[in-house]
C-alpha cells in the first residue's frame, strides 16, 4: 500500500481527504498534518510516497516552500497541491516548484482519489485554467491581465503611484486600469471590489506568492 501524508489545516477538508484515501485499496492515510512546515521533517522520519498538500495552512505556513523543500530533498516522493483559492499565481507556481499534481477543491468533477491514484502511478493532472468567479456584474475572466495585476497590487494596498512603478506604466494608466473595473463589476468604488476580490478568493493579499 503506498503511503500518504495529508497537509491540511481545515478539519472538515481533512476529514474528507482521508476518507476518500480510506477507500482506495493502493493507498492509506500514514500520518495527517495542519502545518505545511512540518511536512519535510515528516518525510524523513518514514516512508512517504505521496504528500497532499494545502497551499495555506495554520498559521500562514506555506505549503508551496514546503512542497519545494520535499521535492529538494526526496525527489521521488510526489506532491499533490490542493486548494481553495483562485488566485492564479498559486497554479503558476506549483508548476515552477516541481508539484507533480494540483486540484481545487471546490472543483465540481474534482475526483481526489483519481488524481492521487493517477499521480503515484506516474501522470499528472493540472486544471486547464482558473475556475472563474462572479465579480459583481462580470466574470474573472473578463478582466484582462493588466486589470487582474492592478487588481492584486490594490489589494496588497500599493498607491497608484506604486502600481504604476510596479506594472512599468504610467499613473494614468493604473487609473484607467481601475476605472474599466468599475465598469465591468459596476462596484461603485475601489473599496468594495477589493473586498469583494478577497473574499471570493479571486486575490490572495501578502507576499506569499512572491517568492
Amino acid at each position: 500500500m503506498k503511503k500518504i501524508l495529508i497537509v491540511e489545516d481545515q478539519m472538515l477538508a481533512r476529514k474528507y481527504l482521508c476518507s476518500c484515501i480510506e477507500k482506495s485499496t493502493e493507498c492509506e492515510v500514514a500520518s495527517a498534518l495542519t502545518r505545511a512546515d512540518a511536512a519535510l521533517q515528516r518525510c524523513g522520519e518514514g516512508h512517504i510516497d505521496l504528500v497532499v498538500m494545502d497551499i495555506c495552512t495554520e498559521n500562514d505556513s506555506d505549503g508551496l516552500n514546503a512542497a519545494e523543500s520535499i521535492k529538494k530533498y526526496y525527489p521521488r516522493i510526489k506532491i499533490v497541491m490542493v486548494t481553495s483559492m483562485l488566485e492564479g499565481r498559486f497554479l503558476d507556481r506549483a508548476r515552477k516548484i516541481g508539484a507533480d499534481s494540483f486540484w481545487y477543491k471546490d472543483s465540481p468533477s474534482g475526483d481526489i482519489i483519481g488524481v492521487i491514484e493517477g499521480t503515484l502511478a506516474g501522470g499528472n493532472f493540472w486544471p486547464d485554467k482558473v475556475p472563474t468567479v462572479q465579480l459583481g456584474n462580470a466574470l474573472s475572466c473578463d478582466l484582462s491581465d493588466q486589470e487582474m495585476e492592478t487588481l492584486r497590487l490594490l489589494c496588497e494596498g500599493k498607491t497608484n503611484a506604486e502600481i504604476a512603478v510596479k506594472l512599468h506604466v504610467a499613473e494614468s494608466s493604473v487609473r484607467t486600469y481601475i476605472h474599466r473595473m468599475l465598469e465591468k463589476t459596476g462596484y461603485t468604488n475601489r473599496n468594495r471590489l477589493m473586498v469583494a476580490a478577497v473574499s471570493k478568493r479571486l486575490v490572495v493579499p501578502g507576499s506569499q506568492l512572491d517568492a
